[in-house]
């Protein structure tokens, strides 16, 4: 077994190899008696009375028909079921036909056929007369629709009106067919419907017409009328005139194949798809043993993983073979594309489906998104795709990069390897921002040449030293011209003598002049005018007049003389000054030389000096970052807060200062108003959204909200919400309307211990509060529990909980549980208990799935003794097993055990008791009781000699050699060892056709009905020749009486003969006539008789002539040779009535 089984599918694979191939045609009928069906069958409900036209071979015209059960050559061969057309191959196959209903004339035949198979043709063999109208159908679709495959009729015309008699035009021309409907023969005819005319040529057999004509489901025969005969004709009444029309056939055969497309060349069965659930020998299975590396039923598609070519049915050449997709070994899955196929030119066009290792592409053949190619591994390498490193916020599809090179694919503003940046120019790196990043918004002539001109965070412009503004749009005061020089602005150098001032005009950088002063930075003097040289005002101190005061003995003289004085310690020169020309700003010019060089401390700032040192040369302490002075004791404009580490910069906020310069104390910056921080970068208490700053909507209910989304902070009052518009859990009442917060009753305030809601609200009809309770509670206050909950809510702490009834009570069902214990009271889905957690007696199952299904005990196997008194009997309610009797086994007690059977005995399955001696083991058939013998022996115990064997059991059963093809049932007696013999078979092993039937054994059909009219006759002539034969001769002129006598009865019976030939059996003769053609029908009767009995009557006229000559002769010689030629008389008289054919 185990080399055929590896060796079938190497034949097969050779035989489809290069070109198409198709399984063996056979008969689709073998095997599928389940699948066929009729609408009419007589005898199937109750037994049906029928008769025979013209039937001669004995006396009985009519018989029973009676389906109630299969057809058995031996037991019920009166049953004509509709399975009995499948072709046998027996001997007797004759003796079993379909037969319908008596006159009825619309019935069909239907085979169902579990998948879709190649037709060929239909032969149908009738036992009755064909029908005189009948029409083929075929469906492709199960039977939900039906085409009219060819119709038949005697008479097309009047049958199917307005359906062509033929011939056809075309292959899939509808036409009638007259050539099967005719009224002979009158059994044997044959119906024969071909797919294809074979008068038409077929070029492709894939033709959509083609496929239409020979694939189906389904074939439906429909009988639409019956051939009557014209026996009104003869006058006679009849009871039942119907009982003789009918349909009956012996066989239908329907040729076929499983339709596989041309690839395969064997099918299997299906195994559970409709009735196809087991083998038969000439079966034609559904199933096809596909090749080509194709798939399905008919091998309709490609199988799986081979969609690299579209499939075709199977032709000629490889190319409409299913080919093997390339995935590069990614993936075990693909599909067929027809617009890459087409693109490929017809190379490929198979579509890889789920590649693994992150692989993507038609054939596995790209790397998928986020992943790209390690140029160092070959494209079946499953490592061969390594993850994209994009930043997902700054790149194209969060992350995606090129599959070959691995470039990040960057969104419009943002760059680097990674896309993990800003672009130059551009600020706040966003994964919301559909191009990364914003541009920012700075005047590039303010702002610094190198890097970025904001920042890439905040988007603040980084302005050059002397620039400033939010967009690095102005210069500071004191410098002019943005954009002129390197460090933005150049300073305004206006003359502090020339100018008002020391700045100028930011754009131009003209500097604000005194009177009579010109030039760009005030450093001219005006035509007409000239500057005064430093000393042009001078006043000497020994010009001014005397101090006059009481002069101090204590004190040395320290006048010198003119323009010197000696000045003491501490002491200090004052001088009364009155001749000033003009107001101006005049520089002091004390000119003084130390009497001795003096040394002064540095006095270094602590905290704004890196040390206590300073310069020998003018004292210059080293000052920390932003610190000023010669102490370092002062911080540089646009900073403040002196401290270790110098001075920090102001960082004003530009959208919410009004400058740029801060307190250099505090850091406090100049704010707009509604703007407040030390930056001024934040909105005042009661207002959001820097830098617009709108005030916080709150409903009178808080006084901050959130900076940014303007959302209340601290709702008073229990209100809640980003205004502040409801009231919190618990509480109702509309604050935007003024109404306050009030707590709800549900059925106590919140926070008691007895709350059980989740909000409330007012009716916005009434305005009354209603609470929304929680779950498992109810009631308008919620103060009670829902149904499908429990518990007591009067006790601290209470709640409503669920009912634990493992989902086996109507939820909606306010008594299903008890309200107060939980306990379950109404248990759906057969199940019962305080938590309906069992299947209730009577069911078993699993209560928690809800699959409490009834007990089926069957009651004849259970055992009563085990069920309650006066109840039926309950299975395991876990299990379902039954209590079964002894000898019984099965859930539901429904099966005897091995060595048991009749369960529908009384008490049960009873013993088989077998043989032990001549059974092959102690198991018997469970519903017959058959044990199984061996060879020899038989009866249901095997303690009897079997079939076709004889003697006693306990010594020996020996064959009895009989000829099964002649013998009943059983063959032989079971004692004697006698074959007993078929009607019509003899001999002593039943193996000979006995006289009055033909010699075709096993057949041996009885000879005509006129053989038998004389056969009692020619038995009694052959004894009395027997007799005379046995005669003493007699002397001469003595007559033999007594045979004389014989002689004269004979002819009385051979006048009866001619009477009976002349009038009992013209009935027979009527039939008789009546299955002649229609042309010869009307031919009187009485002319036909009237010749058969003048042919009689002129026999037994020469008979009684030789009958005188038999008188004369007195001899034994004479008298046997008289009776021989008598007996020759009879049998002419017969061979003239019936022909010569079974005499003998």
């Amino acid at each position: 077994c185990e080399i055929k089984l590896i060796a079938a599918p190497v034949r097969l694979q050779d035989e489809c190899v290069g070109n198409s191939c198709y399984p063996n045609l056979g008969d689709l009928m073998v095997g599928r008696a389940a699948q066929l069906k009729a609408s009419s069958t007589c005898g199937l409900y109750r037994p049906q009375n029928y008769c025979i036209l013209g039937y001669l071979e004995n006396e009985q015209k009519c018989f029973i028909c009676d389906s109630r059960s299969p057809y058995n050559l031996h037991h019920n061969p009166n049953s004509h079921r509709v399975e009995n057309i499948i072709t046998t191959f027996q001997p007797e196959h004759k003796m079993s036909w379909w037969q319908s209903e008596n006159g009825v004339h619309e019935v069909s035949i239907q085979l169902d056929l579990e998948s879709m198979f190649r037709f060929s043709h239909l032969i149908l063999t009738f036992k009755s007369f064909r029908p005189a109208a009948m029409l083929v159908e075929r469906s492709k679709d199960f039977g939900r629709t039906w085409k009219v495959f060819r119709y038949f009729a005697e008479d097309c015309a009047n049958s199917f009106p307005g359906v062509s008699e033929g011939p056809a035009d075309s292959i899939d021309d509808l036409i009638c067919d007259s050539r099967y409907s005719g009224a002979e023969p009158s059994t044997d005819g044959e119906v024969v419907l071909k797919a294809l005319d074979p008068t038409f040529d077929i070029h492709d057999p894939y033709d959509p017409t083609i496929q239409e004509l020979i694939t189906l489901t389904n074939l439906r025969v429909n009988f639409t009328r019956l051939i009557t005969l014209g026996d009104t004709l003869l006058m006679r009444r009849r009871r039942n005139p119907q009982d003789k029309y009918y349909y009956a056939l012996y066989e239908m055969v329907v040729r076929g194949s499983c339709f596989c497309n041309g690839h395969a060349s064997q099918c299997i069965p299906m195994d559970g798809a409709r009735g196809d659930t087991f083998t038969e020998p000439g079966m034609v299975h559904a199933k096809c043993v596909c090749q080509h590396n194709t798939a399905g039923f008919n091998c309709e598609r490609c199988q799986d993983f081979y969609h690299d070519a579209p499939w075709r049915p199977g032709g000629k050449t490889d190319s409409d073979v299913c080919r093997r997709c390339y995935c590069h070994g990614h993936s075990e899955k693909c599909h067929f594309d027809l617009a890459r196929y087409l693109a490929t030119g017809g190379v490929s066009g198979g579509v890889c489906d789920d590649c693994r290792n992150n692989r993507a592409g038609p054939q596995c053949d790209l790397c998928g998104p986020y992943y790209y190619q390690d140029p160092q591994r070959s494209m079946d390498d499953p490592n061969a795709c390594i993850p994209c490193e994009c930043n997902p916020d700054g790149s194209v599809d969060r992350g995606l990069c090129d599959p070959v090179t691995g470039q990040c694919v960057c969104k419009q503003n943002v760059e680097g390897e990674r896309c993990d940046r800003c672009k130059s120019g551009f600020y706040g790196f966003n994964r919301d921002d559909p191009s990364g990043c914003q541009l920012c918004r700075c005047n590039f002539m303010g702002t610094i040449r190198t890097g970025n001109p904001c920042d890439q965070t905040t988007g603040t412009c980084i302005c050059e030293p002397f620039a400033f503004g939010p967009e690095c749009d102005q210069c500071l005061p004191g410098y002019w011209g943005l954009g002129n020089t390197v460090y933005g602005c150049l300073p305004c150098d206006c003359d502090i003598g020339g100018a008002l001032r020391t700045e100028c005009s930011s754009v131009d950088g003209q500097c604000e002049c005194r009177p009579n002063m010109v030039g760009l930075t005030c450093s001219e003097p005006a035509p007409g005018y000239f500057l005064a040289p430093l000393d042009f005002y001078i006043y000497e101190a020994e010009h001014a007049a005397p101090l006059v005061r009481d002069w101090d003995v204590i004190f040395p003289i320290t006048w010198t003389g003119p323009g010197f004085v000696r000045v003491q310690d501490g002491a200090g020169l004052r001088f009364n000054v009155r001749n000033i020309p003009a107001t101006l700003h005049y520089y002091v010019v004390v000119r003084y030389e130390p009497e001795v060089m003096c040394e002064y401390p540095c006095n270094c700032h602590h905290v704004g000096a890196y040390a206590s040192s300073c310069s020998k040369f003018g004292g210059q302490c080293q000052c920390k970052p932003n610190v000023i002075g010669r102490c370092c004791d002062s911080c540089t404009p646009l900073t403040y807060g002196l401290g270790p580490d110098g001075c920090s910069q102001c960082d004003c906020d530009p959208s919410g200062s009004t400058a740029e310069l801060c307190d250099q104390r505090t850091g406090q910056c100049s704010c707009r108003e509604g703007v407040t921080a030390r930056r001024c970068d934040k909105c005042n208490p009661g207002y959001y959204g820097f830098p617009l700053c709108r005030r916080c909507q709150c409903n009178g209910l808080a006084d901050i909200c959130d900076l940014v989304t303007g959302d209340c902070l601290d709702c008073r009052e229990h209100s809640s919400g980003p205004h502040c518009e409801r009231c919190k859990d618990g509480y109702v009442g509309d604050p935007v309307s003024g109404q306050p917060c009030e707590p709800c009753l549900c059925p106590d305030v919140n926070g008691s211990g007895r709350f059980f809601a989740i909000s409330c609200n007012k009716d916005p009809h009434s305005g009354a509060p209603y609470c929304e309770c929680l779950p498992g509670h109810t009631g308008l206050n919620c103060d009670s529990c829902a149904p499908g909950y429990y518990g007591d809510l009067r006790l601290p702490g209470g709640q409503c909980k669920e009912c634990c009834c493992n989902n086996n009570i109507d939820p909606h069902d306010g008594e299903a549980c008890d309200t107060v214990t939980g306990e379950c009271l109404r248990c759906l889905h057969n199940t019962e208990g305080p938590r309906c957690q069992s299947c209730k007696r009577g069911y078993y199952g699993n209560a928690f799935a809800q699959d409490c299904k009834e007990c089926s005990c069957d009651w004849r196997g259970i055992d009563h003794t085990k069920c309650p008194a006066g109840s039926p009997c309950f299975c395991n309610q876990e299990t379902g097993q039954c209590p079964c009797r002894t000898g019984v086994k099965g859930t539901l007690c429904n099966e005897c055990e091995d060595g048991y059977w009749n369960l529908d005995g009384e008490s049960g399955c009873q013993q088989c008791n077998c043989d032990p001696e001549h059974a092959l083991n102690y198991i018997c058939d469970k519903i017959t009781g058959q044990c199984f013998c061996q060879a020899e022996y038989g009866g249901r115990k095997c303690d009897e000699c079997g079939p076709n064997h004889f003697g006693n059991p306990d010594i020996q059963c020996m064959s009895c050699d009989c000829n099964m093809q002649g013998t009943i049932y059983p063959a032989c007696d079971p004692y004697t060892g006698e074959c007993l013999c078929k009607p019509g078979v003899i001999g002593l092993f039943c193996d000979d056709c006995a006289p009055g039937h033909d010699t075709n054994f096993p057949a041996c059909e009885p000879c005509h009905a006129c053989y038998h009219l004389g056969e009692k006759t020619v038995s009694d002539v052959r004894r009395d020749i027997e007799r005379i034969e046995t005669i003493r001769p007699c002397p001469e002129n003595d007559r033999p009486i007594f045979e004389l006598q014989n002689l004269r009865n004979l002819l009385d019976k051979l006048q009866s003969l001619a009477n009976v030939t002349a009038k009992d059996e013209l009935e027979k003769l009527e039939e008789l006539l009546a299955l002649l053609p229609v042309s010869t029908r009307s031919l009187p009767l009485s002319l036909n008789a009237s010749k058969l009995a003048e042919m009689t009557e002129k026999n037994i006229t020469d008979l009684r002539s030789k009958l005188k000559e038999a008188d004369a002769q007195v001899c034994q010689k004479h008298t046997s040779t008289l009776l021989l030629y008598n007996f020759n008389a009879y049998t002419l008289c017969i061979s003239l009535l019936c022909g010569s054919k079974c005499l003998y």
